[in-house]
């Protein structure tokens, strides 16, 4: 399944890294991308799905539930014992972690991209489309969640994170590394297994998903943005605190009228790992606590448990089960 992003870019030139955005270049229908990457039909038995395709830094959480519903229709197929998805690396994450929560299969669904266009000399994207195809038809990847296959590594839905702006190694898996990775011979290893299996979330396409903000924290931030999101009407908000999550005092003060106000407010943090525990303070101000997911981890989760639950109680108790120790 094809969504765009650069593994589809197309540029005039073979040194083209960067430009490949422009109007001068193109981007590659799925189909011309697996005609371009031949091998994969030496891997498994192919089927080409059709999906709405874009920059994937242009779609909201409607748009990435429109995905994941493309996925969920071809896994209920008994013919197919696996997907790929590719797509743009800017929300990779994103929607790896939104897969991961709304989809309950044991079949393997692996997500894929390219930091460099299909023309580029040392493009990674058709070694990355190789791996991604190795992976989903691995049987040991059969009941491991959504995965990610990228630069010969695999990664975690819930752990990856885009790390870099540029080169084939941008992206990380937190704390615990990648799960395993695709050998050069083409064997694909599994290293551990992430024991920690979120919950099933019944959101689906065209369900209306309410407004998330995240607002990040600095030295001398004061509290405009955070009243900001709560004046345009958002039913959660996320804090990026600094350290173990710890917004400033006039952010914080913004934080509790905001809870005060009906908001559910969940404190993160700014850092590439690391967690926020439900510490005393936290729970007496009724502020939910993210545990080890990232802030843009928590929006997504946090917009998704608001579709059916505003109570804030059983909120925690779905960022405990996903995110925590």
């Amino acid at each position: 399944m094809g969504t765009g992003g650069t593994i589809t870019a197309w540029s005039p030139s073979n040194l083209d890294l960067t430009g490949y955005t422009e109007a001068e270049s193109q981007r590659l229908s799925l189909a011309e991308l697996v005609a371009a990457v031949p091998e994969v039909a030496e891997i498994a038995v192919v089927r080409q799905v059709p999906a709405p395709a874009g920059p994937s830094h242009a779609l909201g959480l409607p748009g990435l539930l429109g995905i994941a519903e493309h996925v969920r229709t071809v896994l209920a197929d008994d013919a197919i014992h696996g997907v790929v998805v590719t797509h743009g690396t800017n929300t990779l994450e994103e929607l790896a972690f939104l897969l991961s929560l709304v989809l309950e299969t044991g079949k393997p669904v692996v997500l894929t991209a390219a930091m460099r266009p299909l023309s580029a000399l040392s493009g990674d994207g058709p070694l990355n489309l190789v791996d991604a195809v190795r992976v989903a038809a691995c049987p040991q990847a059969a009941g491991r969640g959504v995965l990610v296959a990228l630069n010969g590594s695999i990664w975690s839905a819930r752990q990856v994170s885009k790390a870099g702006t540029a080169g084939p190694d941008a992206f990380r898996g937190g704390d615990l590394g990648p799960l395993g990775f695709v050998d050069p011979d083409g064997s694909v290893v599994f290293q551990h297994r992430e024991e920690r299996r979120p919950p099933t979330l019944h959101v689906t396409a065209g369900t209306p998903v309410p407004r998330v903000d995240l607002v990040y924290s600095y030295p001398g931030a004061d509290e405009v943005l955070v009243d900001a999101a709560v004046a345009a009407g958002a039913a959660g908000l996320v804090s990026a605190g600094t350290g173990a999550g710890f917004p400033t005092p006039a952010e914080h003060a913004a934080l509790l009228r905001a809870v005060d106000a009906g908001v559910v407010v969940c404190q993160s943090y700014r850092g590439s790992t690391g967690r926020v525990h439900p510490r005393p303070q936290l729970r007496r101000a009724g502020i939910v606590a993210g545990q080890s997911l990232g802030p843009f981890k928590c929006r997504i989760l946090l917009a998704l448990a608001l579709v059916r639950d505003a109570d804030v109680d059983r909120i925690q108790g779905l960022f405990d089960r996903v995110g925590g120790t």
